[in-house]
């Protein structure tokens, strides 16, 4: 199984639970629910816990923290690395900056590269997996 395909696996296995947990709402949860919400972590390869339903930001924490990181210092050589724990793996950025050309001129940018569990993952990967829950590019409105 690809890491696509695990990451797609663990995205559909969340929305169920969370499905589930809408479904239930406010009251008291029936036997019935409690043995659809254990069939459904038993597809889980490692058999987990029930996740926080709460849609967490990840890839905006793991940003934030290491951009902290290399702007305190606490970076070696010109970039900085940090991570965070997620329900799928551990989540690390590795950012630096660079200098850039563009319409406007020379400017200095942020560059980063993501990995999950150590094999390299990219924005559309974790945002499908639901570790971003915020768009990372912006809409621009048209001027009239």
């Amino acid at each position: 199984m690809t890491h696509s395909d695990k990451v797609a696996r663990e995205g559909v296995i969340t929305e169920a639970l969370r499905a589930v947990d809408q479904a239930i709402g406010d009251e008291e949860p029936t036997d019935q629910a409690l043995r659809i919400i254990k069939a459904i972590q038993g597809l889980r390869d490692d058999k987990a816990i029930l996740p926080n339903l709460e849609r967490i930001d990840y890839l905006g924490m793991v940003q934030e923290k290491a951009r902290a990181s290399f702007l305190s210092g606490g970076h070696t050589a010109s970039q900085a690395v940090a991570s965070v724990d997620t329900p799928l793996g551990r989540l690390k950025a590795v950012v630096w900056q660079r200098e850039w050309t563009g319409g406007l001129g020379k400017r200095t940018v942020w560059a980063s590269e993501y990995y999950l569990d150590d094999e390299p993952i990219t924005i559309n990967e974790a945002k499908a997996a639901g570790l971003s829950v915020r768009p990372t590019s912006r809409n621009r409105r048209k001027r009239t």
